[in-house]
């Protein structure tokens, strides 16, 4: 008897489970799955675009065949950021899921505009997750978020929604995700930035044509919440140098007219020491890094020591050059002032509305320590160069 029940109970279950299951399969095929979203402030009104990818751009069919990608855009306007981002479900034919956007692109008037109403809309969601990356443009915003990977790979295989990867190998703007952004964007004496996209449609050629691709070219900086400006990445050249999360950067020396060979910096440590003087604060900046030599142009007899030397004159000249490009115009690149916050608070709150840190004669030293220890693949061995 008893086993009897169990065995009716067991049948009831499954019949049970079965139509719950078949529900859901189709309820995710039919989910509207946002990977990113777009704001522009133009007219009057802000435009929020939603960057949306099918299941079939993502999945591979039966076989490994793969289904060619799929891109959605769409664009809605309104007075305040939330009444043009809830205009996205007048369309949405079905249910947006909102834990998959992996990217927030914002454009230069709406960093001008200012963050307050879009860093309220987008965090006030349950589903929204804290962690897109976050990124500025000065391009359409529609062709950003168009714009695929290599062989008709889905949007999700590009610098929008993975640029870590290409950062690893080649350490420029550092990519910043919305949680850090924020936290650095409400922390006293902080400047931040957040990255810049732009197609580059010069570089990849696909069966002879041209073909674009996204790359950051540079960063927008925020002060105290307020934008200062944007700055191509040929000017920040030294903001690798002061990046903790720099994994690996090379450097053309003697100078990239007359180039000798290529240094590629790695394990680098920085540190920035304020010390007060005369009744206004100084920095000693200090930093560290062992580096390979990948490449040489030339023949020469120049031995390790001066390789070194060459390296360290490269990068205190490409720090200073910054510093004294945040002189020029007003922006802490160097975040002298956080330094001073954190170490010396009392002084702090007492200089924060004063314009004296950023001075032609703040930064007491630069020091570099630098150690090249191999070269090329060649990592088991010494350099050893004859004089």
């Amino acid at each position: 008897m008893k086993r009897r029940l169990l065995m009716a109970f067991s049948i009831l279950l499954v019949l049970l489970l079965v139509p719950a299951c078949g529900h859901d399969i189709g309820e995710i095929e039919n989910q509207n799955f946002a990977t990113a979203v777009g704001v522009d402030f133009r007219d009057g009104k802000y435009h929020v675009y939603i960057q949306m990818l099918g299941l079939t751009s993502i999945a591979k069919k039966e076989g490994g065949a793969k289904v060619p990608s799929e891109v959605y855009v769409s664009e809605t306007s309104g007075a305040t950021f939330i009444d043009a981002f809830f205009k996205a479900y007048y369309t949405a034919q079905e249910r947006f899921l909102w834990a998959h956007v992996t990217a927030i692109v914002l454009s230069e008037d709406a960093l001008k505009k200012g963050l307050g109403s879009i860093f309220d809309g987008l965090t006030r969601y349950y589903e929204f997750r804290p962690t897109p990356w976050i990124f500025g443009t000065k391009d359409s915003m529609v062709d950003i978020l168009s714009t695929g990977g290599f062989f008709n790979q889905n949007s999700l295989n590009t610098i929008l929604h993975s640029p870590e990867s290409t950062y690893e190998q080649s350490s420029t703007i550092h990519p910043v995700k919305l949680n850090q952004f924020a936290r650095e964007f409400f922390e006293p004496g902080r400047t931040t930035y957040i990255p810049s996209l732009t197609i580059n449609d010069k570089q990849w050629k696909k069966n002879k044509k041209n073909e674009g691709k996204l790359a950051i070219n540079g960063a927008f900086f925020i002060d105290t919440q307020k934008y200062k400006g944007y700055f191509p990445y040929k000017k920040l050249k030294g903001l690798r140098w002061l990046t903790p999360e720099t994994v690996r950067a090379s450097l053309l020396l003697p100078n990239g007219k007359n180039p000798e060979f290529l240094a590629v910096l790695e394990d680098q440590m920085v540190s920035i020491h304020p010390e007060k003087q005369n009744g206004n604060f100084r920095f000693t900046i200090v930093y560290r890094a062992n580096g390979i030599v990948s490449n040489r142009m030339k023949n020469n007899t120049i031995n390790v020591r001066a390789m070194e030397e060459f390296v360290k004159k490269g990068i205190i000249t490409e720090v200073r050059q910054l510093y004294q490009l945040g002189v020029k115009h007003k922006i802490d690149f160097l975040n002298l002032e956080h330094q001073v916050y954190r170490k010396h608070n009392t002084e702090w709150k007492k200089l924060k509305d004063q314009d004296t840190l950023l001075r032609e004669d703040s930064i007491k030293s630069i020091e570099a320590h630098i150690t090249l220890e191999h070269s090329g693949s060649f990592k088991n061995r010494k350099i050893r160069i004859k004089e």
